[in-house]
């Protein structure tokens, strides 16, 4: 079976172990005899390479001159989406021709890949990873404006920039609902996924599937609680991802509630428009803003944590809630999108409502007080996540799945 896949990373190209879990599945299906892999990715050149078995298709994004930038501010987003498939579409056609694939398998709706279907036959498949649209009606914290967040900076190319984010996910959004109405297969994995996906793809036939995490994170270790409650979370850029909540919530624990404690946030973190905001700042509420950090750092810091701590405002079913599960680490985390698909409340972890900081700030110190619960719900949701994420189940699951949409199409 020929599959092709369209990814928004260069999967194990450059790194044969893998940084994320779309890599973590193709290592895993590179061991099947069955199937020969081709991937699709943007680089910075165009190139075909043959690696480990694997066909791998290097394009560079589409060169966009002035009329096309001028056209994509002056449109409106259905017109600018439209322009952008014009020019995106092309080069990823040339891509099928070449392969010629069994089946195609696009990771993601936030990228144009998902349009091929207009463009072919070949039955394809969206796995699907976040959802623009709701993100974006979740993009701004209640404190936040567009206007703190396109102007909060004094510096031109930050405004700049924040603007074209701004209307690259307003395009995405409306490209993201032009290709779920012509998708007529989904993957997904929470009861969120599958319910929004009922409404902007009400065609699509809907496949449970559960994703292969990294692997640093099964191979375990010892778990210790430390003795000064100390918190970890990982975060990205996007304000949803609740960097505000963060500083909220750390302030009460800090002012009011009175525990000594250090909570320890990974990854890239906007922090100028919110800090200033809410003039909350991190190392005056015991926060510590780490960067971002290979796999075995965050895994040692897990390990040795009292609780993971998820504070997103949306999210579909968020890896690094997942992985701390996977280690058996106590998890206390927004009940936003499809993360009650992960979390059951009381029994493998606390959840509390998104942007409730006072009630995130009491279970966070519930946690680290009551020892033997933690314990118990730590190795609860440890359970279950070693047979939610099972490589090899999921590894026939996918199988399984492109097997019966070859024998439907």
């Amino acid at each position: 079976m020929r599959v092709l896949w369209f990814t928004n990373n260069s999967s194990c190209y450059s790194n044969n172990t893998g940084g994320g879990w779309i890599s973590s599945l193709e290592y895993e299906l590179r061991k099947m005899d069955k199937i020969h892999l081709g991937i699709c990715f943007y680089a910075h050149k165009d190139e075909k390479v043959e690696k480990e078995d694997v066909t791998y298709y290097l394009v560079q994004r589409p060169q966009k001159n002035i009329k096309y930038i001028f056209g994509q501010i002056s449109k409106d987003k259905n017109n600018a989406s439209i322009d952008h498939e014009r020019l995106a579409i092309p080069p990823l056609l040339k891509v099928v021709k070449d392969f010629k694939p069994d089946i195609i398998h696009v990771f993601g709706s936030e990228s144009i890949f998902g349009l091929i279907s207009y463009y072919t036959d070949i039955p394809i498949v969206l796995h699907i990873q976040g959802v623009l649209s709701p993100c974006l009606n979740a993009f701004l914290p209640p404190s936040i404006s567009w206007k703190d967040f396109l102007f909060g900076s004094i510096n031109v190319k930050q405004i700049l920039n924040n603007i074209s984010e701004k209307m690259s996910w307003e395009r995405n959004c409306v490209t993201e609902r032009r290709m779920m109405r012509n998708l007529r297969y989904l993957m997904g994995r929470t009861e969120w996924d599958k319910r929004v996906s009922e409404i902007l793809s009400p065609m699509a036939y809907y496949y449970h599937c559960d994703e292969i995490l990294r692997d640093a994170f099964y191979k375990g270790g010892k778990r210790i609680l430390p003795e000064k409650a100390t918190f970890v979370t990982t975060i990205s850029p996007f304000l949803y991802k609740g960097y505000d909540v963060i500083l909220k919530t750390a302030f009460i624990l800090k002012e009011f509630i009175g525990i000594d404690f250090e909570w320890k946030v990974y990854g890239d973190v906007r922090n100028s428009v919110v800090e200033k905001k809410i003039g909350i700042y991190p190392r005056s509420v015991n926060v510590t803003l780490m960067g971002r950090a290979a796999a075995e750092e965050i895994k040692d810091a897990i390990l040795n944590a009292t609780a993971y701590v998820h504070t997103a405002y949306i999210e579909n079913s968020p890896n690094a809630l997942c992985e701390a599960q996977l280690l058996g680490c106590a998890c206390v985390a927004t009940n936003v999108g499809g993360v009650c698909s992960l979390v059951e409340n009381g029994k493998t972890g606390l959840l509390v409502p998104a942007n409730d900081i006072y009630q995130l700030a009491h279970q966070m110190a519930y946690i680290s007080r009551e020892h033997s619960v933690n314990i118990m719900m730590g190795e609860a949701s440890q359970k279950v996540a070693k047979l939610r994420h099972g490589k090899a189940k999921i590894v026939e699951r996918v199988l399984e799945i492109y097997q019966q949409i070859l024998e439907n199409k």
